[in-house]
């Protein structure tokens, strides 16, 4: 902890960007960055996106015990309220740099209620000046979470602002819940401004009081920057998505919306999916039947196919005898099957694929190269020719890496050879991440390594350099191909590089790794 003796201390705020300044300089294009990211990821490897972190905890986890830590914080707020000044602040903003409020913020609120001798008015004063001013995300953040103990209308800008940053919205849509008599249409506002966890959080809480809200969350209110799986099933019941398709014919936009929601009900994945969603029959037949004529994009027929898949999987026959009891039956299974698959068996889509694959945008060829791959539409050598354009592409290395024909992959193996910086991946081993792109190079030297098992003696220069990579991901991949690989493929040199990492390598799993491949393939240390 750290103690303010000396008055003339600089306080911690002092000289540096209030995060609601440098938010709300952002106006609308809020990025994922905050003035005190080098300070608060100091020493971290791995940097969360914004809200990630509370997000994550929210969904996946349980909040861990901090109430000794939830009673002192709350103490320290009292005595400030008691007689505020700049050295109980001092105290108490050092307190909140220090600690993970994450998890806590609940506990802390409960002992502020109940705490003895607090004062009110001097407590919401501290909490906008927190708000406001504070340079650090853990102090804005029990500012914002202490404006919701109050009727805080007058600073619903504030909330506002900092509810535009993915790291401060849950915070924000709690305290616009609890303190505000419109708060629904206030967190309407809010959620059409964000993307990210922030829109979670939102979406999550939004009742859908009016046909406005309702619209817009079978239109937009899906589309995410995080898996838009979390919000799919939200969507479709608030917003009445079995009532809306029902219709002879919908707008472009509810059809899109649809699209999206489905896609990400078929996923399935961290949430509730098509088999969550008690109007899924209905819902499928009637985007089937609207799809006849609307479905004009590789992202139409990606869903498409996926609802081809979903109503054909022969493994999942036990989940379709649970299905019979929730609005399924054989026949509609069969008929929606037959409709679903005549649509994607249009002549139309082999020119639109391609097209996609070619010229599209990153999310068009993504669809495009999907719909490729399930209907046998040859792409290879438009992938092959955009990455001797842009050779650190790792997507399509990633694309070209499925080929199932040898001289196609030999061709791959001997392009990244000529093209990727061996040199530079080839650093020492160490413990990164490979993260960013900085280390786009090592991402794609990851898609070629993760299938040179099936292809023995080919690529062993790239083995090689894997084992010699700082990215751990890199070096698990190189003694994964090697795994399938005889010892009299791999060459001296690439046995010298196994025994010498053998005796080098920082990272404990592949140390095991190392030590499991050479008792498999008889290589001893001397």
């Amino acid at each position: 902890m750290v103690i303010f003796l000396d008055k003339a201390v600089r306080p911690l705020w002092e000289g540096k960007t209030s995060i609601y300044t440098y938010i709300r300089n952002q106006g609308e294009a809020v990025d994922g960055s905050l003035p005190d990211d080098e300070e608060f990821w100091a020493g971290s490897k791995f940097r969360w996106v914004a809200g990630g972190l509370d997000g994550a905890l929210g969904h996946h986890a349980m909040p861990s015990e901090k109430k000794e830590k939830a009673q002192e914080l709350a103490r320290r707020l009292a005595k400030h309220s008691r007689k505020p000044k700049n050295a109980t602040r001092k105290l108490l903003y050092a307190e909140l740099v220090e600690t993970d409020i994450r998890g806590m913020i609940d506990d802390i609120l409960a002992e502020v209620r109940q705490m003895p001798g607090i004062r009110p008015g001097a407590v919401f004063d501290e909490a906008v000046w927190l708000a406001e001013h504070g340079a650090h995300r853990n102090a804005v953040k029990f500012g914002i979470a202490l404006l919701g103990l109050f009727q805080n209308e007058d600073v619903k800008d504030l909330l506002l602002t900092l509810g535009r940053h993915d790291e401060f919205t849950l915070y924000a849509a709690v305290a616009i819940q609890n303190g505000m008599e419109d708060s629904n249409e206030v967190l309407f506002e809010l959620a059409k401004q964000v993307h990210g966890w922030g829109k979670i959080h939102l979406v999550e809480r939004l009742e859908p009081a009016s046909e406005e809200i309702r619209d817009w969350l079978l239109r937009q209110g899906c589309q995410n920057s995080v898996m838009n799986e979390y919000l799919a099933c939200i969507c479709a019941r608030n917003g009445g998505l079995h009532e809306a398709l029902a219709a002879d014919r919908v707008d472009a936009a509810l059809f899109d919306g649809a699209t999206d929601i489905i896609e990400a009900l078929l996923s399935g994945g961290p949430a509730e999916d098509i088999d969550d969603y008690e109007h899924a029959p209905q819902v499928l037949s009637d985007y089937v039947r609207l799809a006849r004529e609307m479905s004009t994009t590789v992202r139409h027929l990606s869903v498409m196919l996926g609802i081809c898949d979903f109503l054909a999987l022969a493994d999942a026959e036990d989940k379709w005898a649970a299905r019979m009891s929730a609005g399924w039956t054989d026949r509609l299974r069969a008929d929606l099957q037959e409709a679903a698959q005549s649509i994607a068996d249009d002549s139309k889509w082999a020119s639109l694929v391609i097209d996609a694959v070619r010229s599209g945008g990153t999310s068009e060829r993504y669809y495009g190269a999907a719909c490729a791959e399930k209907l046998g539409i040859e792409v290879w050598d438009i992938f092959y020719e955009q990455l001797a354009a842009n050779p650190l592409q790792d997507y399509h290395f990633y694309q070209l890496m499925k080929s199932d024909n040898p001289e196609r992959i030999r061709k791959l193996v001997e392009f990244a050879v000529q093209h990727l910086p061996l040199e530079q991946i080839a650093t020492g081993p160490a413990d990164e991440m490979g993260l960013g792109e900085k280390y786009a190079a090592h991402s794609c030297l990851d898609h070629i390594l993760q299938r040179l098992d099936q292809y023995e003696g080919l690529g062993g220069e790239l083995i090689l350099t894997g084992l010699n990579s700082p990215v751990v991901r890199n070096r698990n991949m190189a003694l994964r191909a090697l795994e399938g690989w005889s010892v009299a493929s791999w060459g001296e040199r690439l046995v010298k590089a196994v025994i010498h990492l053998s005796q080098t390598e920082p990272d404990d799993s592949v140390k095991e790794s190392l030590h499991q491949l050479r008792e498999a393939k008889g290589i001893y240390i001397s």
